[in-house]
């Protein structure tokens, strides 16, 4: 970082110092963690009367979300907007996945607004995260729709948004809308994953539904997917839990037949 700053200095001493290298220059303080340093030379930009772009703002913004700054990211997004700076998806996804994460949500539907406005279309990746956003929030419903509106606004979902959704149910204990989701992704062509059932799975055991998550097991095997040692442990503790520890000790034992070695 000390031979970035020299270097930053012959720069400005030789007068050749434009947007383009103030936005490297800004990335690498950002990817460094040096926020203030990143913040100070956003200034000198601006005071050199150098006229900052869209890569500059969605640097900023990225960067002060990544590392804690929000409020002040939320700023810059303002600030780019009232200059009439095109921003793309990866600055409002920054803005949007940080505004999640802090569990303003609401805000979060807010930049979503205000980003379509602009002409600029969400992704899997946004729609991913306010889904996960809102289960965090506790509103399920409104995820289970907004996973429903995705279809109608050109973004199909991923494995990864399943996923996310058919965990937030199964910690709702709503383990047959989970289930269904299964059916529904096989359905349409999309196949599970060991996480996918997994994450199913955990919640049935969780739920003391063993029987389904005994069921459940039994798909995965004749779909020709391993069992890991994660699904084990979510599945032998879930034997015990319910007093079948003789089954439990059955399946541990049947653990090294699929290639699968116990852990801690």
């Amino acid at each position: 970082m000390k031979e970035g700053f020299e270097l930053w200095d012959r720069i400005g001493g030789d007068g050749v110092r434009n947007v383009v290298s103030f936005n490297i220059f800004i990335r690498g303080l950002f990817e460094n963690k040096k926020v203030e340093e990143a913040i100070s030379v956003w200034q000198v930009l601006q005071e050199n009367g150098c006229v900052a772009d869209s890569t500059t703002y969605g640097v900023l913004i990225h960067g002060l979300c990544k590392n804690g700054y929000l409020n002040k990211a939320l700023l810059v997004l303002t600030e780019a907007e009232d200059k009439r700076n095109d921003l793309d998806i990866f600055a409002y996804s920054s803005i949007i996945n940080g505004l999640c994460n802090a569990r303003r949500v609401d805000e979060a539907f807010d930049t979503l607004d205000r980003m379509t406005k602009r002409g600029c279309k969400p992704n899997v990746h946004v729609c991913n995260t306010l889904i996960n956003g809102l289960i965090r929030a506790s509103k399920i419903d409104d995820a289970v729709r907004y996973f429903s509106e995705m279809a109608a606004k050109d973004c199909l979902p991923t494995v990864i948004t399943y996923n996310t959704l058919i965990d937030g149910l199964c910690k709702a204990e709503r383990f047959d809308e989970a289930y269904l989701l299964v059916k529904e992704m096989l359905e349409k062509g999309w196949k599970p994953d060991i996480i996918t059932y997994s994450l199913l799975m955990r919640g049935l055991c969780q739920g003391k539904k063993i029987d389904m998550a005994l069921n459940l097991w039994c798909q995965v095997v004749e779909k020709g997917l391993k069992p890991d040692v994660i699904m084990h442990n979510i599945i032998i503790h879930g034997l015990c839990s319910v007093g079948k520890v003789g089954d439990a000790l059955q399946l541990y034992l049947r653990m090294g037949q699929c290639d699968c070695v116990p852990n801690l």
